[in-house]
C-alpha cells in the first residue's frame, strides 16, 4: 500500500465551554501536540483541524467523506457534530480522556484535566455509546499502544480493500469448496478483479523471451539451493520467464494480487507457476493463489495484511496421530524472516514438468493456520507447532505440525487448501475478520 493519509483528527470544541479563544487555542495546541506524539502524523494521521463552528463542520464532513475521522473531544456541547461526522464516515476512532492514569506526560497534564474540567468526558461517553447503538464501527484510542493497534487495523483494511486480482484461467476443476463469485468478494470487501485467458499468459510469455533479468534471477535462485534436483538450467530460466511475463500482467492490468489455473497453464507449455507464486508471495506488495482458488487467494490477501508475512497454501493430510502435514510444490522462501529459509529446487510432484521447490523451517515454530471460506462468510483459525519437514511421496515442500485433536480441525475445514503463516496471529486474525470484515470465525484454541 502507499502511504497516504487514513486519518483525520478533529478536535471538537464549543466557545460555551471556550468563551476566552486564546485559552481554547493553548489547549487546542496542547492536545495537538500529545496527538503528534503518538507517532503517526505524516505517515498516516493528518494534523489536527479543530471544529468550533458551523464553518469547521463543513469542512470536517468533507474531510469525513474521504478518511477516517479521529474524534477528540475537548469540551460538552459537542456530541452533535462528533455523531454528524461519523454518520459521513465509514468508521470512526475516539479519543476517550483518562485523567486518573498515569497516562500523560507532564507537559500535557495540567491540560488534560482543563479538558475534563470542561466536561469531554460525558461527551465521550454519548458519542460512544450512540455510535455503538447504531451499529457503527467505532474504535477507541487514548495512548501510543491502542494507536498502534488501531492504526495497524485500519491499513491492513485499507490494503485488502484495494486488493485487485489478476484472474489467469480458470479455477481448477477439482477445487470444488472454493467460491468463483468474484462480484460477491468485490461487494463485501472492495476486492476487484480482471480476468484474462491462458492465451494471453502465453503470448506474454513469448513476448519476454530469454531477457538478462530472468537468465540472472535464474542463477541467483540455482546457487541459493541448498540442492539442485531434476530441473536443468533451461528450465529454472522459463520458469524465470513466467515470472517476467505475470508481473508485466501484473503491472499492465494494475493488479497486486493473482489466482492462476496453474495445472492448465503447465499442461500446455510445459512450465510450472510454482517459482512465479514463490516470488510474488516473497514480496511484500503481492499475493499469489495456486489453482485458480479464490477462497485461497483471498484468506492469503486478509493474512499478508494482518500480519504483514508471507503466506503459504498448502494442501493439508491429516492423520490419526493427531498431526497435520500442509503439502505444496510452492512456497515462499521468507516464510519467517526476511532472510531466505534452505530451498532445494525440484520438479512438479504431479506431473514431473519443470520447476518447484522443497522449503524448510526448523521446527518448534509456532505456525498460523486459517482459511476463509463458505462464501467469503466463514473462516477457520488454529495454532499449531511445526514439527518436522517430512519427505513423503506428494508435494515437494512438507511442513509437520501437532495438533491437540485432529478430527476437530477436520470437522471444521472450509475446503481443501489451508493457509499458513508463521507466528501466533490466531488471536488477531481473529479478532479483525469478526469486528472488520463481519466474518463468522471459528477460532481452536489450543489446550495449552
Amino acid at each position: 500500500m502507499d502511504q497516504r493519509i487514513l486519518v483525520q483528527p478533529l478536535i471538537f470544541a464549543s466557545p460555551v465551554y471556550w468563551p476566552d479563544s486564546g485559552e481554547m487555542g493553548t489547549a487546542v495546541k496542547s492536545v495537538s501536540e500529545m496527538l503528534g506524539n503518538l507517532g503517526g502524523e505524516g505517515e498516516l494521521m493528518a494534523p489536527p483541524v479543530v471544529v468550533a463552528d458551523d464553518e469547521d463542520l463543513v469542512r470536517a464532513l468533507s474531510m469525513a467523506a474521504r478518511t477516517v475521522p479521529l474524534l477528540v473531544p475537548i469540551s460538552g456541547g459537542v456530541q452533535k457534530q462528533m455523531l454528524s461526522v461519523a454518520r459521513q464516515a465509514g468508521e470512526s476512532l475516539l479519543w476517550v480522556w483518562f485523567p486518573k492514569d498515569n497516562i500523560y506526560s507532564e507537559a500535557h497534564r495540567e491540560t488534560v484535566l482543563r479538558v475534563v474540567s470542561k466536561n469531554a468526558l460525558p461527551a465521550c461517553s454519548d458519542v460512544w455509546g450512540a455510535l455503538k447503538g447504531r451499529g457503527r464501527r467505532v474504535g477507541r484510542v487514548y495512548h501510543k499502544e491502542s494507536w498502534r493497534r488501531a492504526a495497524e487495523d485500519i491499513k491492513a483494511a485499507d490494503r485488502i480493500k484495494n486488493t485487485r486480482l489478476l484472474i489467469v484461467g480458470y479455477t481448477q476443476d477439482w477445487v470444488a469448496s472454493a467460491s468463483v463469485d468474484t462480484r460477491k468478494m468485490e461487494d463485501l470487501f472492495g476486492v476487484s478483479s480482471r480476468h484474462i485467458g491462458l492465451e494471453e499468459l502465453f503470448a506474454e510469455y513469448e513476448r519476454c523471451g530469454d531477457g538478462a533479468e530472468g537468465i540472472s534471477l535464474a542463477s541467483q535462485f540455482a546457487a541459493g539451493a541448498r540442492k539442485l534436483g531434476e530441473p536443468d538450467m533451461k528450465q529454472i530460466e522459463e520458469a524465470f520467464r513466467l515470472y517476467r511475463a505475470l508481473k508485466n500482467l501484473l503491472s499492465r492490468y494494475g493488479c497486486n494480487g493473482l489466482a492462476i489455473s496453474c495445472f492448465s497453464l503447465a499442461k500446455t507449455l510445459g512450465v510450472t507457476a510454482c517459482v512465479s507464486l514463490s516470488m510474488l508471495n516473497d514480496d511484500p506488495g503481492f499475493i499469489a493463489a495456486c489453482e485458480g482458488d479464490l477462497d485461497s487467494a483471498f484468506s492469503m490477501a486478509v493474512g499478508k495484511a494482518v500480519t504483514g508475512r508471507p503466506i503459504f497454501m498448502g494442501n493439508p493430510v491429516y492423520n490419526l496421530d493427531n498431526t497435520l502435514d500442509l503439502v505444496h510444490c510452492t512456497a515462499p522462501r521468507k516464510l519467517l524472516s526476511d532472510k531466505m529459509q534452505p530451498y532445494e529446487i525440484r520438479s512438479h510432484h504431479e506431473t514431473g514438468l519443470s520447476v518447484a521447490q522443497r522449503v524448510e523451517a526448523e521446527p518448534g515454530q509456532v505456525g498460523t493456520i486459517f482459511r476463509i471460506g463458505a462464501e467469503f462468510k466463514k473462516a477457520v483459525i488454529f495454532e499449531a507447532p511445526l514439527l518436522d519437514n517430512p519427505r513423503e511421496d506428494t508435494c515437494r515442500t512438507q511442513f509437520r505440525f501437532g495438533l491437540d485433536n485432529w478430527e476437530e480441525c477436520f470437522d471444521h475445514m472450509l475446503g481443501c487448501h489451508h493457509m499458513l503463516v508463521f507466528g501466533r496471529h490466531g488471536s488477531r486474525l481473529a479478532g479483525f475478520m469478526r469486528d472488520r470484515l463481519g466474518i463468522d470465525v471459528k477460532f481452536l484454541q489450543s489446550a495449552e
